[in-house]
Order: structure tokens, then sequence, then C-alpha cells
């Protein structure tokens, strides 16, 4: 059933976006340059030539995405000959792993329909086209909830390794760390005197951003560096939670209605859909589920703007096991599908248009 989902989810996506395509620009068109756009184009350039520090070299700005990502794709496009095709490659192998994992993981607590619904609700999320994309959301994601999975069976060198992958995927791996600890004290009732060595594999998971910020410091010479650019040509700083709404909601009256209905309203709304759901986690499904959830909102919206916050979330797995919960009611199972699917083809359109999808 697993594989179906998989091919089936993979396939249809990527038909549906080419007959989107044909009808949209009433022209037959190449498949691959539909998913060679936006942040896929760094990734590859980035496979292609890895890092540079460069002051006429627009790469230069590139290093603000983690290496794992790009370089699984430079090994894959020896094989395949193509890095496109590469990028694509490795992003729908890994959505095959998460896919699996957010079914087993879901096993081990519940029983065949909530699990069901856990992955179905995740392959039909809004953004979920991303999984499929030269993107990292299929990777990371994979590799988060493998790391959880063999934290739950105790075997925790491997959810350290998978942990270490993690974190040199997205900066959002390092809240493995407190996530992967509290599981740790929980399996052991939260006794201090129970804790033994095997705890200090979940220090695996820092190697991968310890790698990341390596990779800075031997580019530009400082280990911060990707701080200082994401601020001055990305246009992401720090700040309060609460700041990144009312930029983000003032802004919306200035903007016209395409980009005040994206950048503005869909923010806003997955933002505290978001907030909810992993609360809800914390509260019903699993305590280190929910700190992971809770941290990794408070990462993607500690920033003076909220942007791609629905695709963000897409990589927080909890959403779907607390969806998955909240679905065992008919309706509220209709209204979860219904309207993802509805926002899926919606959002997919838009890729293919070359318009903003997050």
């Amino acid at each position: 059933d697993v594989s179906l989902v998989i091919i089936f989810s993979t396939a249809a996506t990527f038909f549906f976006s080419y007959i989107a395509s044909v009808i949209l620009q009433n022209e037959y068109r190449s498949f691959l340059p539909l998913w060679y756009t936006w942040d896929a184009q760094h990734y590859v350039e980035i496979a292609m030539g890895w890092y540079r520090n460069s002051t006429v070299d627009e790469r230069n700005l590139q290093i603000v995405f983690f290496p794992l990502y790009p370089l699984l794709i430079k090994i894959v496009a020896f094989f395949v000959g193509s890095y496109i095709m590469a990028g694509l490659w490795v992003s729908n192998l890994a959505f095959a792993g998460a896919a699996v994992y957010m079914y087993k993981l879901a096993k081990l607590d519940y029983g065949e329909e909530d699990s069901w619904r856990a992955l179905i609700y995740m392959v039909i999320f809004p953004t979920a086209y991303f999984l499929h994309a030269i993107y990292t959301e299929s990777l990371f994601l994979f590799l988060a909830m493998a790391s959880f999975y063999y934290s739950r069976r105790g075997s925790w060198a491997l959810s350290g390794a998978f942990g270490l992958l993690a974190s040199a995927t997205r900066i959002t791996g390092i809240v493995l760390i407190p996530a992967l600890i509290v599981e740790y004290l929980a399996q052991k009732n939260y006794k201090i005197r129970e804790v033994k060595k095997d705890v200090l594999w979940i220090g695996l998971t820092v190697v991968g951003f310890l790698f990341y910020l390596g990779i800075n410091y031997m580019t530009f010479g400082d280990p911060f560096k990707f701080l200082e650019i994401q601020k001055e040509h990305w246009g992401k700083r720090l700040d309060l939670p609460w700041n990144g709404f009312l930029l983000t909601y003032n802004t919306m009256t200035s903007r016209e209605p395409e980009i005040a209905m994206l950048t503005g309203w869909f923010e806003i709304f997955f933002v505290f859909l978001g907030l909810a759901l992993s609360i809800y986690a914390l509260l019903k499904v699993r305590i280190s589920y929910g700190v992971f959830a809770l941290l990794s909102w408070l990462v993607m919206t500690s920033t003076w703007w909220w942007q791609s916050i629905p695709r963000y979330l897409l990589v927080v797995f909890p959403v779907f096991l607390s969806l998955s919960i909240l679905g065992r009611n008919r309706t509220v199972n209709f209204i979860i599908t219904f309207s993802s699917l509805l926002l899926y083809a919606l959002l997919l359109i838009q890729l293919v248009r070359f318009k903003w999808a997050f």
C-alpha cells in the first residue's frame, strides 16, 4: 500500500504539472524546466561548482544553502549524466524514504487507519509537491523521521547518524538535539540515574551543522558568514515571531491581490495552523514530537518577516500525526483531504506558471 502511494503520488504530480503547463502556456513544453525554478537552480549550481567566494560571482550568496543535498546531487549526476535529473532522483528517492518512515513511525503508536491517514495527509499537504521538486524538503523529512524512528527503537547510534545528516541538510536539524534528549529521558521515565553512555550518540547530530560552519570558514574565513548573507542579500534576520506577524500583516495592504494572498494570508494561516498542531502534538501525540514541532515552528517564525512558512511546515512531521488523530472524525477527515487537494492543485499550477508558490 505504501509503495502504491509513493508511485501514484509521484507520477500524478509530474503528469498533472505537465498537463497544466501545456494548457496554461498553450504550447507543448519540455518537462524538466518546469522543475528547475527558484531555489532548485541554486542547489544545482552548488552541485556543479560548489561554494564560491567572489565579489563578482553571485554564487557566493549560495552559502546560505546547506551542503548535503547538493553533494548528493553531484554524486547522482555522475551516474545519470544530468544535474537536473539527478536533483529529481535525489528528491523522489528521499520522498519514498519519507513515506516509508512516516508510516513506520505512526505504526509505533497507532493502528492501521491512523498510520494510513498520516501518510496520506503528508503526500497531499498543500505544499507537498516540494517533496518531488529539487528542494531539500523530502531529504530532510526522511532523515528527521528516520532519526526519530531509530530513537524510538533504542538504536541511538543510528538515530544520531541520521540526525547528523539532517543537520547537514537544513538548519532546523539542530532542533533534533533537544527533542531527542527529551525522547531519551522519556524512555528512562525521566530518571537521571538511568541515563547511559548511549545518550552521547545524540551529540552526533551537531556534527552536520559543524560541517556546514566549516564550509563557511573555509570559503569566507568566517563560520557564521551565512547569517550575514542571509540578512544583507536574502532579507532574513532574526526577530520575535510577533514582529514577523506585524510586518507580514501590514504589508498586505500595499501589495497586489495575488501577492497579498500568497505572501500574506497564506503565511499567517499556516503559521497559526502549525502552532496549533504542534501544541496538539505536544499534548496528545508524544512530548518529544511536540518539542521538535514547537522548536521548528519557533525557528521558522523568528524572523522580521514571514516567508515560505507553508513549505517549511511540510517537514514538521508531527503535524501529520496530529492531523491523523483529528481525522478520526469522518467530517474532519473529509475537510482535511478535500482542502488539501484543492490547495495542492492550486499551488502546483502556480509553480508551473513560474509564479510564487512558496
